[in-house]
């Protein structure tokens, strides 16, 4: 099995999707094919069944095919796939060829694969450091943006988002158009991460040219950008059953570039050019609302819930108190049992304290802080509410837990019965009245979903303003007020959705997809065009289906969107009347399906394949609108989101321009709160700003692909590949750009392999001597093709339309011309083969009689030659006795000389041997007396130091104690003398005081005397000579007693000074105490320093020993460098014998020879012992 020839090809498979086969016959209808078994799935390539562990025979019906024809492999002439980095050189380009190009770069470890203008990113679930380095991002800059190249500077580089992101900045830059690149793909697929390298790269373009270095680099407005992803993830993002941290909405992410002064651009130099990044905004579109309220029980809902309850005790007093203190998941009906303990690697506690540093970096911390995490638990309160019927009526309801609806309450900063009448109540407000309606169990619960879906929403957007205002340009860019950026954007959005169960959000994830799909539809005609333009090839060959009708059935004036907003519209509208209106009104449209089995469901033939929608919550879902109860509610909260934000759906602060012009308006009239804006319409609106701001970027697109369900590396499922690959319109592109030939090859590889089936008699080529090669080459191929396909030749509107066109470089072919050419070509070099055949058969023939008569020839010749060979034996054996004599005699000299050599020999190498075997037991015994003495002198040199410190540092400890008592005892002695000495300055200055106080006592009473006796005196008109002697010993005594006073004062002067004297001895002894108690730490400094000293001597000693075995490892060196010396004389002796046995030979002269012999075996003998030596010292 497996042996016969046949065109290699792909048959569909339900569980591999494609697998490869053998095509042995076809007859039109059915085809007998030989299957090759694999392993599994994995081991399944395009190999021509070399790895296989069997191969099984089969038919199998074309009609499942396109047009009757398999597809055809891509491998060379000994069956060896075929891979290409970019897809668009494969000569058979289709699903099965795409799928298994894909796989085969994807276990190779090539991530990223180019078709066109697309590139395709494989999910490897692992990380290839070596393709994201700093060198790599430079090569891609250099070559794509900076540097100047002939032709397409794509061709000089492998695929990489690097190669979209250049290109994006080159057309920002020098082209001054705004740029887009949009990525798309499944949960899982590495959207998130592929926009975040995307945008680093960015970042690093901008700097110019760079020599290619490992030095990281980064830019604060992208830093910015990065660190505001975990924000959007922890309230945008899942865990889904796909992915553990799954986006649940759209981001549009506009990098803003500074671009300098338009004019200089078409001429200033690329090195002076300036495009500087200045800042980012982003716009998200359809967060998935519905997971705030019910979630499958193996997902979790939005990742804020779960972090805000695991946040620590403080964080959860200061944010509600109670209402989440010792509360669990569970406690929480919106959140309930978590599926995981982590997400990435971390804690829910550990991303709440990410989540909080994150906010604090874009200015929301505080109060602002305080307002969003309440919010957040507003929501989860909201889903603790309960209600039961009236007992009164069944229409109304009541509450039935008031302890859940005053938490709440408190939580909202509003009154309990405004909160319940909300809830249970709604305003119905006409033209010209209101009047109240009261609401059941079922409703008022709805209500609360609904009332906590919008909070939840309103927040999201309010959050995406904080980030925006914290990294706009117009807010932050060289202080702000600028506009006119140039755009970068990042499209990171939802791809194609099918499962088993369709809801409302499937339909505008897949209505959004088909809006792109349209705009690459285009990009990618563009890019078709621009091929066949090149080519030479007319452009009225490209035809192609577009996906207009899908979008008209969705998006028409009586389509699904008209026909659902007005169901919601109608007072008792339903989904089953929206589905029959909308199939009785599109029943033509032949993208419609109508299910048979249930009413309520439709389905839509998309560009990815049909999908079934089941409209079960399509009109409520659609309803977007809170009810104006609700609304009055939440302007009455405290909380600032609830009360000013809860009607702003903007995601940026930034005013617009249209929005202050101003704008004529009609006559007011009363509005309606039964009419509103549906969510779709919102939807639509916003798709529609994005497709305008798409549409005037010039777009890139990048499809990322999740190659196995199970996370793992070198892995790729089949089915799901395909799916995706259909999803992201990577197979639609395709089929696109080669509507009209699907197949091409090279025109050199055309004629190479199809010049056996042109006849060049009848189609002759018109090329000529004059022409290029290029153009001769053309001819050929057209001549080549147009006689080779001429059974393919079709009539088309009364005119012949040829299965292929020859352009420039390539051959195009239409859909199946060349699975015709490829299973034709076996057919004639079939009937060449047989011509071939004959020529050499006859040739045999010619040949087989030529040896015949060669063999009779030979046998004459044989006998003749026998009868001579017999008489020169005879001659000759006579020849050889002689000879023989002579050799004996020889060889009897020989051995003589032998023996003598040998013995010669032998004593030479005894003595050799025996002298190198003293030199190196000399050599041996200095070398080890010569370590031994310098580890001797090592040691010693090691005990000395060792003692000398041990002695020092006694020495010094002594020292220092004998210093230590000797200033102590000096400072207790100081002290005890400045004690006494106080003590008696204090008892002499008492004394002193007392004496002064005495004195003046007595100086003032005999003052009083003094003035006593004048005023007797006074009283008295004349003195006696008595009186007179008596006054004058009174005013001696005063003189005396006042210079006594003086001198005491003196003295109660110095002692003070004294004192003051004594105190500031005092404290220079105690300055020298602390000086002692330095002079201490320094000594011990000192000590320290020599034990580090120690330790450098102990490293060098380390280090010594070191060299000291490098020196050994040296000596073996320079051994083996002798052994392989003594290697190389044997070989020369060896060489020397040979030549002696020529001498031996062929001289006449005996003498000469035996001492030539002599000389030989000398030096034979001599390099023996060498030989010997060496193994000797190998051992």
């Amino acid at each position: 099995m497996g042996g016969k020839k046949g065109a290699q090809v792909f048959l569909k498979d339900p569980e591999a999707a494609w697998i490869p086969a053998k095509l042995i016959n076809s007859n039109g209808k059915t085809a007998d094919v030989e299957i090759p078994i694999y392993k599994d799935e994995q081991n399944t390539i395009c190999d021509g069944g070399k790895t296989a562990s069997k191969w099984v025979e089969a038919e199998v019906d074309l009609k499942d095919y396109n047009k009757g024809n398999l597809p055809m492999q891509n491998v060379d002439e000994g069956g060896n796939p075929l891979c290409f980095a970019d897809m668009v050189e494969l000569p058979f380009l289709h699903e099965a060829a795409i799928l298994y190009n894909l796989k085969q770069r994807h276990l190779d470890d090539h991530p990223y694969t180019r078709t066109g203008d697309i590139i395709i990113a494989v999910n490897p679930f692992q990380w290839f450091t070596h393709i994201y380095t700093e060198k790599i991002r430079a090569q891609y800059a250099n070559t794509l943006v900076w540097e100047d190249h002939e032709g397409d500077p794509r061709k000089l580089v492998a695929p990489h988002v690097y190669e979209v992101s250049s290109l994006s900045y080159k057309g920002l830059a020098f082209g001054g158009g705004d740029q887009s690149i949009l990525v798309s793909g499944e949960s899982g697929a590495g959207k998130t991460e592929t926009v975040k390298i995307a945008m680093n790269h960015i970042a690093s373009v901008q700097r110019g040219m760079t020599e290619a270095s490992d030095e990281a680099f980064s830019d604060p407005v992208v830093d910015n950008v990065l660190q505001s992803n975990p924000l959007l993830e922890a309230f945008g993002n899942a865990k889904t059953r796909r992915n553990d941290n799954s986006s649940r909405f759209g981001k549009y992410t506009q990098l803003q570039f500074d671009q300098g002064d338009p004019g200089m651009r078409q001429y200033a130099d690329k090195s002076k050019m300036k495009c500087k990044l200045a800042g980012s905004k982003c716009d998200v579109y359809l967060l998935e609302k519905n997971r705030v309220t019910y979630h499958d029980p193996m997902e979790r809902t939005y990742h804020v819930f779960y972090q805000v309850v695991a946040a620590d005790d403080a964080s959860k007093k200061q944010i509600w108190g109670a209402g989440l203190n010792g509360k669990v998941n569970e406690d929480f009906a919106y959140v309930g049992t978590s599926p995981c303990e982590t997400i990435e690697g971390m804690t829910d506690a550990q991303h709440y304290q990410n989540t909080v540093e994150t906010l604090k970096k874009i200015g929301v911390d505080g109060e602002n802080l305080m307002t969003l995490m309440r919010a957040i638990c507003i929501v989860l309160q909201l889903g603790n509410l309960s209600f039961m019927k009236d007992p009164s009526d069944d229409d109304r309801s009541v509450v039935k837990d008031k302890a859940e609806f005053g938490a709440l309450a408190t939580l909202m900063g509003v009154t309990e019965q405004d909160l319940i009448d909300c809830l249970t109540e709604r305003t119905m407000k006409t033209r010209n009245e209101s009047y109240k309606v009261p609401l059941n169990a079922d409703v008022a619960r709805d209500t609360a979903d609904a009332f906590g879906k919008e909070i939840y929403s309103k927040t999201f957007l309010w959050l995406v303003r904080a980030i925006n205002d914290a990294t706009c340009a117009e807010n932050n860019y060289e202080g702000g007020g600028r506009s006119g950026f140039g755009i970068i954007g990042l499209l990171d959005i939802f791809g194609f959705e099918s499962f088993v169960r369709n809801r409302f959000e499937q339909l505008c994830i897949n209505y959004c997809n088909e809006k792109l799909q349209a705009k690459f539809t285009e990009d990618i005609f563009r890019s078709v065009q621009e091929e066949y333009e090149f080519e030479g090839i007319p452009l009225d060959e490209i035809k192609y289906d577009d996906n207009t009708d899908v979008l008209d059935l969705i998006e028409g004036k009586a389509g699904l969107n008209a026909m659902l907003n007005e169901e919601c519209v109608r007072p008792k509208g339903t989904d089953q009347a929206f589905v029959q209106k909308a199939l009785a009104a599109n029943k033509k449209s032949p993208c419609l399906i109508v299910s048979k089995m249930n009413r309520k469901e439709f389905g839509i033939h998309h560009y990815a394949g049909k999908v079934m929608y089941d409209s079960d919550g399509f009109v409520s879902s659609n309803q977007d609108s809170l009810p104006s109860d609700l609304i009055d509610c939440a302007l009455k909260s405290t909380n600032e989101i609830l009360a000013k934000h809860l009607n702003n759906e903007k995601c940026n602060n930034l005013e617009d321009a249209s929005a202050s012009a101003p704008k004529k308006k009609g006559p007011s009239r009363a509005k309606s709160n039964l009419v509103s804006a549906t969510v779709w319409t919102k939807y639509k609106a916003q798709l529609m700003k994005l497709m305008t701001m798409l549409k005037k970027t010039s777009s890139r697109y990048i499809r990322c692909v999740k190659p196995n369900t199970m996370k793992v590396p070198s892995v790729m499922q089949h089915v799901s590949t395909i799916e995706q690959l259909r999803c992201a319109g990577v197979v639609a592109a395709v089929t696109l750009s080669r509507s009209a030939f699907p197949n091409r090859l090279d025109n050199k590889t055309v004629r190479f392999k199809f010049s056996s089936m042109w006849d060049r008699g009848q189609y002759p080529s018109k090329a000529t001597k004059e022409m290029k090669a290029e153009e001769k080459l053309k001819l050929e191929c057209e001549a080549l093709l147009e006689s080779a396909l001429k059974p393919r030749e079709e009539k088309e509107d009364g005119k012949m339309v040829k299965a292929f066109v020859c352009g420039k470089t390539r051959s195009y072919f239409r859909l199946g011309a060349l699975e015709y050419l490829e299973a034709n070509r076996t057919k004639e070099m079939g009937s060449q083969a047989l011509h071939i055949q004959r020529y050499i058969r006859g040739w045999l023939i010619r040949r087989l009689t030529q040896m015949a008569e060669t063999k009779r020839r030979k046998g004459v010749t044989k006998i003749q030659k026998w009868y001579k060979d017999v008489t020169a034996k005879i001659a000759q054996n006579e020849d050889d006795r002689k000879h023989g004599l002579e050799k004996k005699r020889k060889q009897e000299q020989e051995r003589k000389a032998r023996e003598k050599a040998e013995a010669k020999a032998k004593a030479t190498r005894e003595a050799r041997e025996a002298k190198d075997k003293k030199e190196r037991e000399e050599r041996e015994r200095r070398e080890k007396e010569e370590q031994e003495e310098l580890e001797r002198k090592e040691r010693e040199a090691f005990e000395k130091r060792k003692k000398k410190e041990k002695e020092a540092q006694g020495k010094f400890e002594k020292d220092k104690e004998k210093k230590i008592k000797k200033f102590k005892k000096e400072i207790k002695e100081k002290e005890k003398e400045l004690d006494k000495k106080e003590k008696k300055w204090d008892r002499e200055l008492e004394g002193l005081e007392k004496e002064a106080v005495k004195a003046e006592e007595e100086r003032d009473a005999v003052l009083e005397e003094i003035a006593k006796e004048e005023a007797k005196i006074a009283s008295i008109p004349t003195l006696s000579d008595k009186e007179k002697k008596k006054l004058t010993d009174s005013t001696e005594i005063i003189a005396y007693l006042r210079k006594e006073n003086k001198k005491m004062r003196n003295s109660t002067t110095q002692l003070r000074k004294d004192f003051d004297t004594m105190q500031e001895n005092n404290k220079r002894l105690l300055e020298a105490n602390a000086y002692a108690g330095a002079s201490f730490e320094a000594l011990n400094e000192q000590s320290k320093n020599n034990n580090r000293n120690n330790s450098k001597l102990m490293q060098n000693l380390e280090k010594y020993k070191k060299q000291n075995q490098k020196l050994k490892e040296d000596l073996r060196m320079r051994q083996g460098y002798y052994d392989a010396e003594a290697e190389i004389r044997v070989n020369y002796q060896k060489a020397m014998a040979e030549i002696m046995e020529m001498i031996q030979d062929q001289c006449d002269d005996a003498q000469l020879t035996e001492d030539i012999l002599v000389l030989a075996l000398e030096c034979e003998s001599e390099a023996k012992s060498e030989l010997e030596a060496a193994e000797a010292r190998q051992k």
